[in-house]
């Protein structure tokens, strides 16, 4: 039973994640008038006017992002390779995701590295997982196939777009979308295998 608890709130804290950061980056976004949607990089938020709303969403995110790897995924993937690495790829995109709300744009270089290796890692981490949800189907064939959907998605707007405020966004709400489509059918699927017992 602890350990069905502890899978169920890692799975519930990718939702979390999510919840926290639309609500605080809308906080953000409406408070900066300078700021307007798809037209300027979203970590402009972190140095403007309600930059701790948004650097609250990024922080408080990823620390939620390393939580559902290591309790959610990692508790409903096969042991092996790709699952190992899978989670260790997402906690670390989490840690990354957590410096760039710690170091903002007022960083200079260090906001960019972290950026980058946040989503570069991030990608990575959507391939190989990916993989890992076809050879475990956690999610059936379906969850392999929606989260190769994203890496794809991801992988394209990298090579088409680079890095422009338009590839960010649409990045990241895709990325909040997998998290939060992933998380809630890994929690149904937990409710309806315990029912069954």
């Amino acid at each position: 039973m602890h350990e069905t608890m502890v899978r169920r709130i890692g799975m519930a804290s990718s939702l979390l994640s999510a919840a926290v950061f639309l609500t605080l980056y809308t906080v953000a976004a409406f408070k900066d008038p300078g700021y307007t949607f798809y037209e300027d990089y979203l970590s402009d938020l972190g140095v403007g006017p309600a930059a701790w709303a948004f650097n609250s969403a990024v922080i408080v995110s990823g620390a939620l992002t390393v939580i559902f790897a290591l309790f959610g995924l990692r508790g409903v993937l096969e042991p092996g390779t790709l699952s190992r690495v899978g989670v260790l790829l997402l906690s670390a995109a989490g840690v990354m995701l957590i410096f760039i709300g710690v170091f903002t744009e007022d960083a200079g270089d260090l906001h960019l590295y972290f950026s980058l290796a946040f989503f570069l890692t991030l990608l990575t981490a959507l391939g190989v997982l990916s993989a890992a949800f076809y050879v475990s189907r956690p999610l059936g064939v379906s969850g392999a196939a929606f989260t190769l959907t994203i890496f794809l998605f991801g992988l394209a707007l990298a090579v088409l777009m680079g890095t422009t405020p338009q590839s960010e966004t649409l990045a990241v709400f895709g990325t909040v979308a997998w998290g939060t489509i992933v998380s809630s059918a890994l929690l149904v699927r937990e409710i309806l295998l315990v029912s069954r017992l």
